[in-house]
């Protein structure tokens, strides 16, 4: 039976649409990460004392209205606004790729509050920005209910919202996210490292000289304290 010229357009669509999904897993993968970035800053950005009243508006037989007050900022009006903008943030990012593992990820190119922003081994074009925007649009249509509801809670860390989108609910990593490292404006991950070594060198010592103390010894006249 010979297929008509419909059908074999549709086929061959469906096919396309295949081998794009298996090339660009790591696309896919990464919008994902960005987006849950991108809705977890703007939802730090609001007043966390703003509130919105929701519940039930209709008064019943003794004139009462059930009724509650949450976070704006975790209320589904708000992040229903939130979800339909997200995506035009994606060109604030560029491609990274791994030298040794050719690994493809996501990094945005500005600085949000002067972080240190690493910007090696970086693509930047407009065929990155329209394709990682066309993801996260996908990802978007497919999980808006499943964002609003991810995010209409407050508490866990960002490694952990990746996560239980992109990971469990919309399967589109095979890996889970690390845990973002916080670093101090004006330093980078080395001087951070740096710091922590001597910290805990100097704690060591501090250590060490207390426990060579003799036995029944005096404390010196700094080392005493006075119980209220």
């Amino acid at each position: 039976m010979l297929m008509s010229f419909g059908e074999v357009l549709t086929v061959l669509a469906l096919f396309l649409a295949f081998c794009s999904a298996k090339r660009d897993a790591e696309l896919y993968c990464g919008a994902c990460h960005v987006l849950v970035d991108e809705i977890d800053h703007a939802i730090k950005q609001i007043d966390p004392r703003k509130t919105i009243q929701v519940g039930s508006f209709r008064v019943d037989p003794k004139g009462d209205q059930k009724t509650w007050e949450i976070p704006y900022a975790r209320s589904e009006v708000y992040l229903t606004e939130l979800v339909e903008t997200v995506c035009e943030h994606m060109n604030q990012y560029a491609q990274s790729t791994d030298p040794q593992t050719q690994k493809k990820t996501y990094v945005r190119t500005s600085s949000r509050n002067g972080e240190t922003l690493s910007l090696s081994n970086i693509s930047m074009n407009q065929d990155i920005s329209k394709a990682l925007r066309f993801a996260c649009e996908s990802i978007i249509e497919d999980f808006e209910d499943d964002i609003v509801k991810l995010f209409s809670k407050e508490g866990p860390k960002l490694h952990e919202l990746q996560n239980s989108l992109c990971l469990d609910t919309a399967e589109l990593c095979t890996e889970p996210a690390a845990e973002k490292q916080v670093t101090k404006p004006g330093e980078n991950a080395e001087t951070a490292e740096a710091e922590t070594t001597e910290a805990e060198t100097t704690e060591t010592e501090g250590t060490e000289t207390e426990s060579s103390k003799p036995e029944g010894s005096q404390p010196e006249a700094g080392e005493i304290h006075e119980d209220l």
